[in-house]
């Protein structure tokens, strides 16, 4: 069985690519509902109210209708293609429909109506009272059927019923009265048409009549089965000039032939039957001796041979070979077959000297006089085809014109056929209606109201309420982007959630002290960086090297990943924390170890690197934790952490240390992340719920992964919040810390960035490689305001 490739996995997941978005998309429009439940119960009971308060005080409406049915009493001239009923409902329904609110059919109506009907009117001046019941009264054909339904809604069930007869009758009048009038003006177009007619059809008889004794037309036409005289004379002309085409191919075929074995001296006694007529062959087989006298004795002889041989074999069975009558057979034998031996001889040596001297011209001479007359032949038999085809060409065109004649006379016959019978069939009686119109149902007045309805209220209130209330949800979603939650930020990642880290208050030292799981190991604080210790050795025994990121500066990346190298510490395990943050070095900062010694150096040297190594990594104070400092600012960080010695610098911590963490700079400020963690065995990326922006932070993981950096999991930091403890629901379990980028903020104990080297700090550059370092955009990048 063929394992897929990797192109079909790639585009089985960009098959799939849509419903996971759209379940995705569900989930978290459940999520936004769970969160703003109250706002949905409050949109909910807002819309049941207003639907009960509508169906309280809403006017109530009954309904009347009748059926008509309506049905064509003749088939449709013009129409031919389809039944008489299904020309009227393609048709004629859409015209009747019209018909019924027409001005004429409503003024009949209201002429007929009392006082007492026009209740729904009586707010309305009487010049829009037409126009009114246009719009009120309906009339629908149900489809498939020749009926059509006419309904109106009033305020009182008597009047609707009212209505919908005034209507219906003073449809009818109006039918009868259009009807009534078409009867006689029908029948007088109709025999006017018909004599037109008449008159035509006589000239064009007349016509044909002077075509056919004009041509001497004999009544034979070419659908039929016997062909016109003239055609068939050019067909037996056709015929034979065929054959004689096909015999002069043939003797100038043989003519070839002998005159080529004639010069190789050839046998030309094969040719010898195939040439002259029955004279010339008697000659040629009398001068060969073999003439007809001839012939008949050699094969007599023949006959009495095999008799003989007959008899011997019978008569030697019985008698002896020195038997008088035996010796008698057998010499007869003899002499018969001496006999036809030499005459055969005779005839081989006669033909030898013909064919040096005579036979071989007089073939060639017997072919050539055939050939002769099979050319004459030939064209005699072209000439009288080609007169006969001109002639039967032109009697095609006069037989064409006559039959053209005759289509005419016959469409013009059928259509006065067609007149004759639509004038007789004239119905008087019935006042020439085409289309009768039947009432079927006739309008009742019913006491139950059509609007409003209650279970069509309660559908419409339910359907309006949570349409309303997702609209809502929808919005306020699109404009809060913040994670709401664990759940929604795991699902929307796709990613799995290691540890969550309560805010803890800022140290008011440097150095280990600063570090929350060695100052306080048995404080509750320090257990999530226990927890994330744990999952990462769980799930990813074979992980030794880890860069921890972030989206955005401030996130507190850079204090997780110190007490997390701690945790390692503690658990025996040593440990190298590296500062790749080249730009603003905030582990550097926060061990109290800056100065013209590491990592920039190292990279930047061209010493080995092991040698430069032990030179530049400096012991953290806690056992089993090294740390390795960002040293002085480069001005090309993202070509340094590019070079080859950064990936030789992490071959050489592998061969010394168990654990490699890395802290990097902010994904979406530079590319170094990007970088790095192409060179490790994973990334871990430290969120701010309540900070990132849901869109940032999935611009993040998208990124990395297209890059294809695995990424190990998230770390929720600061889930504790007083402002967002309803928010996550997670304030009475989860743990938080905060430090990060804002640490020289928070503290207070950095006077500038050019005071932790003496150098120029660099800012990060945005997405497209440019410094952000003098606008405030990029000020509020290196230490972002807390979003509320």
């Amino acid at each position: 069985m063929e394992q897929p490739t990797v192109s079909q996995s790639v585009e089985s997941e960009i098959e799939d690519r849509p419903n996971v978005q759209f379940v995705h998309s569900m989930l978290r429009l459940v999520l936004a509902v769970r969160y703003r439940k109250n706002l949905v119960v409050a949109v909910m009971a807002a819309a049941v109210l207003l639907g009960g308060l509508y169906y309280a005080t809403a006017t109530r409406l009954y309904s009347s209708k009748a059926a008509l049915l309506i049905t064509q009493t003749r088939p449709d001239r013009l129409d031919t293609s389809i039944t008489n009923e299904e020309s009227l409902r393609q048709n004629a329904m859409p015209t009747f429909e019209n018909m019924i609110r027409s001005a004429v059919v409503i003024e009949g109506a209201l002429k007929s109506l009392s006082p007492a009907d026009l209740i729904d009117l009586a707010n309305l001046p009487r010049e829009y009272w037409t126009t009114y019941l246009q719009k009120e009264i309906n009339a629908r054909a149900i489809r498939s059927t020749s009926i059509l339904e006419v309904s109106y809604r009033s305020k009182d069930p008597r009047v609707a019923a009212n209505v919908v007869r005034a209507v219906v009758q003073s449809y009818l009048d109006f039918m009868e009265r259009m009807h009534r009038g078409t009867a006689s003006e029908l029948s007088r177009m109709l025999t006017q048409e018909r004599e037109e007619l008449a008159a035509k059809l006589g000239r064009k008889q007349q016509e044909l009549l002077d075509a056919r004794r004009h041509f001497a037309d004999m009544g034979f036409r070419s659908d039929g089965k016997t062909l016109h005289p003239m055609v068939q004379r050019a067909v037996f002309f056709n015929d034979a000039l065929i054959a004689v085409q096909k015999k002069r191919v043939e003797q100038e075929a043989l003519l070839a032939t002998i005159q080529t074995a004639v010069q190789n001296g050839e046998d030309l006694g094969q040719y010898l039957m195939s040439v002259g007529d029955a004279v010339g062959r008697e000659m040629l087989l009398s001068s060969l001796g073999l003439g007809s006298r001839d012939s008949y004795a050699q094969a007599s002889m023949e006959q009495n041979l095999l008799a003989d041989r007959s008899e011997l074999l019978t008569i030697q069975q019985n008698l002896g070979p020195k038997h008088p009558e035996v010796v008698a057979l057998v010499e007869r034998v003899r002499m018969t077959e001496q006999y036809l031996a030499s005459t055969q001889e005779r005839i081989n040596q006669r033909v030898a000297e013909l064919g040096q001297s005579r036979l071989g011209p007089w073939i060639v001479r017997m072919v050539r006089q055939k050939l002769d007359k099979s050319r004459k032949e030939e064209e005699i038999l072209n000439a009288r085809f080609e007169d006969t085809r001109a002639e039967a060409i032109n009697l095609s065109g006069q037989l064409a014109q006559i039959e053209i004649l005759e289509r005419d006379v016959k469409r013009l016959s059928d259509m006065n056929d067609v007149l004759l019978n639509q004038i007789a069939s004239l119905d008087l009686k019935q006042n020439g209606q085409d289309v009768r119109v039947a009432v079927i149902e006739e309008p009742k007045a019913t006491n139950r109201p059509v609007s409003p309805r209650l279970g069509m209220v309660a559908v419409l209130t339910v359907l309006g309420g949570l349409g309303v209330s997702l609209g809502l949800v929808t919005l306020l979603d699109s404009l809060d982007d913040r994670f709401r939650s664990i759940e929604e930020m795991q699902s929307r990642l796709g990613l799995p959630l290691l540890t969550m880290v309560h805010r803890l208050e800022a140290p008011e030292s440097v150095g280990p002290r600063a570090l929350v799981v060695h100052a306080a190991p048995t404080s509750a604080a320090s257990e999530p960086f226990r927890t994330l210790r744990t999952a990462l050795s769980l799930t990813h025994t074979d992980v030794r090297q880890i860069v921890v990121t972030s989206a955005e500066p401030g996130d507190g990346k850079t204090t997780v990943l110190a007490n997390l190298a701690v945790c390692y510490a503690q658990a025996d395990k040593r440990t190298l924390l590296i500062d790749a943050d080249l730009r603003r070095p905030g582990l550097t900062n926060l061990m109290d170890m800056r100065g013209p010694h590491g990592l920039s150096e190292i990279l930047r040297s061209e010493h080995d690197i092991g040698q430069m190594a032990k030179l530049h990594v400096r012991s953290s104070g806690i056992d089993g934790l090294d740390i390795l400092p960002s040293g002085p600012r480069p001005t090309d960080p993202a070509e340094l952490l590019g070079s080859p010695r950064f990936s030789q610098l992490l071959a050489w911590a592998e061969t010394v240390y168990d654990k490699i963490l890395i802290d990097s700079p902010p994904t979406l400020a530079t590319t170094d992340t990007a970088i790095i963690g192409r060179l490790v065995d994973g990334v871990v990326l430290v969120v701010q719920p309540a900070k990132n922006r849901r869109r940032l932070v999935t611009r993040v993981v998208e990124r990395l992964n297209l890059m294809k950096i695995p990424l190990l999991g998230l770390i929720a930091n600061r889930t504790g919040d007083e402002n967002d403890q309803n928010y996550y629901g997670y304030h009475s379990y989860g743990y938080g810390y905060g430090s990060g980028y804002e640490y020289h903020e928070e503290y207070g104990n950095e006077e500038s960035p050019e005071s932790m080297t003496g150098e120029e700090c660099l800012p990060y550059p945005d997405e497209t490689g440019q410094d952000r370092g003098d606008d405030e955009d990029s000020q509020a990048l290196l230490v972002p305001r807390r979003v509320a």
